[in-house]
């Protein structure tokens, strides 16, 4: 009977690894450094997280903890633009001009998808077994 209840426990401690809590679908407001506004949704779980605006374009968090437009790097992988955000009627002809050049929902790169992930994958103990 220990051993079965053992088992048990170990298999509840190794599901739930399995299963991450998605991000808050509701709409988060705040307001930038330069004044202006910006409405977002935070994407992902707690393993690995971004933000994107209503209109879809990808958000990091640059210097200071400002959100940025995200890009892609010549690794193709994604960071910060340098560029804040705002919302699309409060954008600048700036703004306008580099969202041109990238494409909205731009995501991870492999290699940073593999980084996250390591993160997470922590060694898991079984529980002691008494016999």
């Amino acid at each position: 009977m220990k051993r079965i209840f053992a088992t048990f426990v170990f298999a509840i401690f190794l599901l739930s690894d399995l299963f991450a809590v998605p991000a808050d679908p509701r709409p988060k407001t705040i307001k930038q450094p330069n004044g202006k506004t910006l409405t977002f949704y935070i994407k992902g779980d707690e393993r690995m997280s971004w933000a994107e605006t209503l209109d879809g374009y990808t958000l990091l968090n640059g210097e200071d903890g400002v959100l940025e437009y995200a890009c892609i790097d010549e690794n193709g992988s994604l960071i910060p633009s340098g560029i804040m955000a705002s919302n699309k009627e409060e954008r600048d002809e700036d703004e306008n001009n580099f969202l041109s050049q990238i494409s909205p929902k731009l995501f991870y790169s492999e290699q940073q998808v593999k980084q996250m992930q390591k993160r997470y994958q922590r060694p898991l103990k079984a529980p002691a077994m008494k016999q």
